[in-house]
């Protein structure tokens, strides 16, 4: 036993003794090893860098010595061009905290110093390259083959450790930035001539992956495991591996001796589900929500020159099978997802050229299957072609895809849809990006509804089907909207544009029907008041619209005029609205013409038609037209049917009411079964006529012409046979209620028993003349210039009807004298002597039958002319 502690001690004490001279050598040995090292490194290496302080230890590495660099500062290899980095220090490489350097310990007795192992702690790796390719970590090693001092120093880098290092990798050329942390990694490299062998195990942590405008911030763990063999062919890399966050890729192909990269990169049961973290942030955000589930197989190849300034080739495919996506705000799902997807950066290796393609894509939601192809391109302005197929429940969409901007949905559609165009980088995508794509589509709807909050557009209870592409077409399509139910047959141009409120131009020919027709309800943003601040609304007609239609509705009501049936043919052009054709049932009778309304940059408009009217209701049509904007004849004063020919000229207000004052028309009527009741003009006759009789006076038929203009209605002679009497009249009416009649009236209708006695002097009558058959007119003029009615003694005209008469008896003197004795043969106003064998005279006598002459001339005893003409009767 006490041998066994005596050699223990003894071992202690050596030990002791062997730790204290190696401490001390280190001290000893320190600037001389320090100076040969670093005067190596100085000679060897063509650049400049820094250290702060040494220190040697033949205890820390035992059995080999290590020398510890503190602060270490590694200069950038100049001739690269500084100016395409900004916010970064193109000075430095490498800056550590410490750097180890081993080595054996009989090296420093040798003096010959074989380097094979550095460790790196604690520091920020910078690597650069510009433009041009030009790079900062342009190393090279001297040439010192004949120096003597060659044999002092031996650099074999036969292992690097590296711990806790900031890294850096930023290509101007390319576009390409990497930054992260190389938390623990070893390079082993083992050179042998021309060959190489190189070793490398690093754990990385990758915060930023920057290429072109794609940008992934996510922090990611990676794990590289490369083995590579280097010849004269080239470099061949063998049983290599990245762990990418979790998942496993395997890396292998070939370098060739001319920078020539073939190099296959797979992967197998690659799960989905954090995909979306390597999506760009602005995408990302909106995907949030969705959780994909699946795995995928990826194949790829990375293929080209290994250049600074052009990326490699990049193609990857792949594969995903019975895939799904949940949304968090649904409890719908999208399942049995599956697509084959392809990748490449294209020809240039650029966004520009670079493409994705997702082919035979199926998947479930809800009750819908989808199937279809997506391709996009250019990722520096994303061009996308996408043809999409299936049942589309808008319910469904709405309530997965979260669309705010739908409003009411249902039923379905069966849809084919090809999208093509340019999709922007923004925040949030609306249904507006979607239309935006050249939308062309085969639609077939089965009892749809959609509603789009922003522009209050519900479409209801749609059928039939539907065309797009640049143009509309619309076959047998059927919808309701703002209670109208339609059904179109044509073609549409920029419709989807329009709806949305974009500055487009609505163009269509179609052929439509409808059930009822309201344009205040059909149209209320267009009878809004954008000039006053009353409450009322005035009309402002579109001005992007353009269409031909023929149109058919089982009834129309417009303001306070209703109407059955009505078909017609109308163009519109901004502003300008062409009734080509119009038949109407209205008013318990049939309207039918044509005419134009025209709207003015002061918002009034203008109305021109030429119009048939076939028993037309007079009472409904004023109470309809508000009694044409005048008040001194109204609904309540009229009764009857009315037909004729009416030619219009209207102008209206910008509220689409007539201005009764610019009114110009003309035309030929009849009124059957008449009523004027009422009517303040002939109440004035109450002094010949009984008041009851004129109260409510009715007539059998009526006939004229009219004419409107200036503001007044005038209107010709005519003929009434009425229940208070059988009169002639014709006159003037102004809108201002200023009116002027003429009346003819025969003295025997005043002195029936139906009608007031007049008094004994027959003179009250005024002037009275006979009209050559035993009974005598009176004529009166009926005035109002203002609150009085005026009746009086027509002196005009009874002075123009003697005057007609004598000329009336001088032309029948004439024609007597010609025919019984041949005088004015040569007065073409004068009646021939008639042929043998028809009637002499031909008398018309009013109230009396028809008189015909009998065919034989009768005996006529010749006495003197003169004495004939003035024989006294």
């Amino acid at each position: 036993m006490k041998l066994l502690i005596k050699i223990f001690k003894v071992i202690a004490v050596v030990v002791i003794v062997f730790i204290i001279a190696l401490f001390t050598a280190s001290f000893i040995f320190r600037d001389k090893v320090a100076e040969v090292i670093i005067r190596s490194l100085n000679e060897k290496i063509t650049t400049k860098f820094d250290i702060g302080s040494v220190s040697l230890s033949f205890l820390r590495k035992f059995p080999n010595a290590s020398l510890e660099l503190k602060n270490v500062l590694v200069h950038s290899s100049p001739g690269f061009d500084t100016s395409c980095f900004s916010d970064v220090s193109t000075d430095t490489l490498l800056s550590a905290r410490s750097v180890s350097v081993e080595f054996r310990i009989t090296d420093v007795i040798n003096g010959v110093y074989n380097i094979g192992r550095i460790g790196i702690k604690q520091g920020v790796l910078i690597l650069l390259a510009d433009t041009a390719g030009r790079v900062n970590y342009d190393i090279a090693v001297g040439d010192t083959a004949n120096s003597e001092k060659e044999k002092e120093f031996v650099l074999n880098l036969d292992r690097i450790n590296l711990q806790e290092l900031k890294a850096s990798y930023i290509n101007s050329a390319t576009s390409l930035v990497i930054k992260g942390l190389i938390g623990n990694g070893r390079l082993k490299s083992r050179i042998a001539g021309e060959k190489i062998d190189f070793n490398a195990d690093a754990q990385l942590q990758i915060n930023l992956f920057r290429l072109y405008d794609f940008t992934v911030s996510k922090s990611i763990s990676t794990i590289v495991d490369v083995s590579l063999h280097s010849s004269d062919n080239g470099v061949v890399f063998d049983k290599s591996s990245l762990i990418f966050d979790g998942y496993t890729f395997g890396l292998s192909g070939t370098v060739s001796s001319d920078d020539i990269l073939d190099l296959a990169l797979t992967g197998d049961n690659i799960d989905i589900s954090g995909i979306r973290n390597y999506l760009p942030e602005s995408f990302s955000r909106q995907v949030s929500g969705y959780n994909p589930e699946g795995k995928l197989s990826i194949t790829g190849k990375i293929t080209g020159l290994a250049a600074g300034t052009i990326n490699p080739g990049i193609e990857i495919s792949s594969t995903l099978e019975n895939g799904s996506v949940s949304y968090l705000n649904s409890a719908l799902t999208i399942k049995d997802l599956s697509f084959n997807c392809l990748f490449s950066n294209g020809s240039e290796r650029t966004p520009a050229t670079s493409m994705l393609t997702i082919n035979n894509f199926k998947g479930n939601l809800g009750s819908a299957a989808y199937s279809g192809s997506f391709f996009f391109t250019d990722f520096d302005s994303l061009q996308t072609d996408i043809l999409l197929s299936g049942k589309v429940i808008p319910s469904e969409l709405k309530d997965f895809f979260n669309i705010r901007e739908i409003g009411m949905s249902e039923g379905s559609a069966d849809v084919v849809l090809k999208l093509h165009g340019f999709i922007p980088e923004k925040k949030k995508y609306s249904i507006r990006d979607l239309l935006n794509l050249d939308p062309a589509a085969d639609m077939h709807f089965n009892s749809f509804g959609i509603g789009l909050k922003e522009s209050n557009l519900n479409f209801e209870k749609v059928t039939g089907s539907l065309h797009i592409d640049e143009i509309i077409a619309a076959e047998n399509f059927s919808f309701k909207y703002r209670g109208h139910d339609f059904t179109v047959n044509g073609s549409f141009i920029n419709l989807p544009g329009w709806m949305l409120g974009d500055p487009v131009i609505l163009s269509f020919t179609a052929d439509a029907t409808c059930t009822k027709l309201i344009p205040e309800s059909l149209f209320p943003e267009s009878f809004t008041n954008d000039t006053t601040a009353s409450d009322n609304k005035a009309v402002s007609l579109p001005g992007d619209v353009i269409f031909d239609l023929n149109f058919t509705t089982d009834s129309l009501r417009f303001r306070d005029f209703r109407s059955g049936k009505v078909k017609g043919v109308i163009s519109y052009k901004p502003r300008i609205i062409n009734i080509k054709t119009l038949v109407l049932n209205s008013l318990d009778g049939l309207i039918s013409g044509d005419g134009f309304i025209v709207q003015n940059t002061d918002k009034s408009f203008l109305g021109r038609g030429m119009f048939t009217l076939e028993d037309i209701n007079i009472k409904k049509t004023f109470v309809s037209f508000n009694n044409f904007g005048q008040d001194f004849i109204k609904s309540e004063n009229l009764d009857g049917t009315l037909s004729g020919k009416i030619s219009i000229l209207m102008p209206m207000d910008s509220l689409m009411k007539p201005v009764m004052k610019s009114l110009t028309a003309e035309g030929k009527y009849t009124i059957t079964n008449g009523v004027l009741a009422g009517f303040d003009p002939l109440k004035s006759l109450s002094s010949f006529i009984e008041l009851s009789e004129l109260e409510n006076i009715r007539f059998e038929k009526l006939e004229n012409d009219f004419f409107i203009r200036n503001n007044v209605l005038f209107t010709p002679q005519m003929d009434i046979k009425s229940s208070a009497a059988d009169l002639s009249a014709s006159g003037q009416h102004s809108f201002d209620n200023d009116y002027e009649y003429h009346i003819k009236i025969l003295l025997s209708e005043l002195l029936s028993k139906k009608l007031k006695k007049p008094k004994p002097n027959t003179t009250e009558f005024g002037a009275v003349r006979d009209d050559g058959l035993g009974r005598t007119s009176l004529f009166l003029r009926i005035e109002d210039k203002g609150d009085d009615i005026k009746v009086g003694y027509d002196v005009k005209a009874a002075a123009e009807g003697i005057k007609s008469n004598i000329k009336a008896e001088r032309q029948n003197l004439k024609t007597i004298l010609n025919q019984e004795y041949g005088w004015f043969k040569n007065d073409t106003s004068v009646q021939q002597k008639p042929q043998a064998g028809t009637p002499r005279f031909k008398i018309t006598w009013d109230e009396t039958d028809t008189v015909k002459a009998d065919t034989a001339p009768p005996v006529v005893k010749k006495e003197s002319v003169i004495r004939n003409i003035f024989r006294k009767k």
